[in-house]
């Protein structure tokens, strides 16, 4: 039960990146670009980071099904 909930707060977190629901991909990125280089990336590149995260998640809850 652990692991299944686990993974699905980066399934959601990630989620809401794809979606950029409520701009928030574009606000992370605009926060972290006031005091980092950030070379060739782009306000796309947190909606990456979330397939990322959506995948780490559905990882977590694969698990959560195999562990008894």
């Amino acid at each position: 039960m652990f692991l299944l909930i686990v993974g699905m707060a980066p399934v959601g977190f990630g989620a809401c990146l794809i979606g950029n629901v409520g701009g928030i991909s574009h606000r992370i990125f605009d926060f972290y670009a006031s005091f980092r280089n950030t070379g060739r990336a782009t306000r796309l590149t947190f909606r990456y980071v979330g397939i990322g995260g959506v995948l780490v998640g559905f990882l977590w809850i694969a698990a959560s099904f195999s562990v008894r």
